[in-house]
């Protein structure tokens, strides 16, 4: 499946800024508006949204057959209109300056992702889209340094398997760069964020990464 990426700018001057925050986000179907997403994204090769005068515009791709000469392939568009909503999830994204893209729609949940450029914003965003939806997991988090447009120094974390507030730790951890190499900060700096011991900070790491470690190997 995939989504239609765009490239992000800052407000106000015009040029591309770089994205350092990956994130990937599983959230309860909202239930109380009629999404196009939630309505016939389920199980789509590729979802494609916009949005432009109060409405959002919805393009989901399914493609049937396998394209031999036996089995032709066959491709189903279908696109959508909806005005959005204080319900809706995206306009929450939009809001720190985020594009959603939409990868997975299930009965129960839709998986979206998006750049960020820093960790309060990610911080941020979770406590907004928490408020919006029963549920909310952090599935994955990739910290991506750039020089010179060069990709470097890129770490990632599937989160899926953590509690809430290990959920926390951990995206502060990798968006602090505290899994860089050499590290960028410590744990008595992590611990002096959240204003708590450092034997407290690195109890709570140690379970992230136990968790972490654990899952890799199922």
């Amino acid at each position: 499946m995939g989504t239609t990426e765009r490239p992000l700018k800052q407000e106000g001057d015009g040029t591309e800024e770089a994205r350092r925050l990956y994130a990937e986000f599983e959230l309860s179907a909202s239930g109380a508006v009629a999404c196009p997403v939630e309505e016939f994204g389920r199980d789509a090769d590729r979802i494609d949204r916009q949005s432009a005068n109060g409405e959002c515009h919805t393009e989901t791709m399914n493609e049937s057959g396998d394209g031999t000469a036996t089995d032709s392939a066959e491709t189903e568009i279908r696109h959508a209109k909806r005005e959005i909503t204080s319900e809706c999830y995206c306009p929450i994204f939009f809001e720190y300056d985020c594009i959603p893209k939409i990868t997975k729609v299930t009965d129960e949940a839709v998986v979206m992702q998006t750049y960020l450029p820093d960790r309060d914003r990610l911080s941020a965003l979770i406590d907004d889209l928490r408020e919006a939806t029963d549920n909310l997991s952090l599935r994955r988090l990739t910290r991506v340094d750039t020089t010179d447009g060069d990709r470097s120094n890129r770490v990632t974390l599937d989160l899926s398997a953590l509690t809430e507030t290990e959920q926390e730790t951990a995206a502060m951890a990798v968006a602090s760069g505290y899994y860089e190499t050499p590290r960028a900060t410590s744990v008595g700096e992590l611990a002096a964020e959240l204003d708590i011991t450092k034997s407290a900070m690195s109890q709570r790491l140690n379970s992230v990464e136990s968790k972490l470690a654990l899952a890799a190997f199922q």
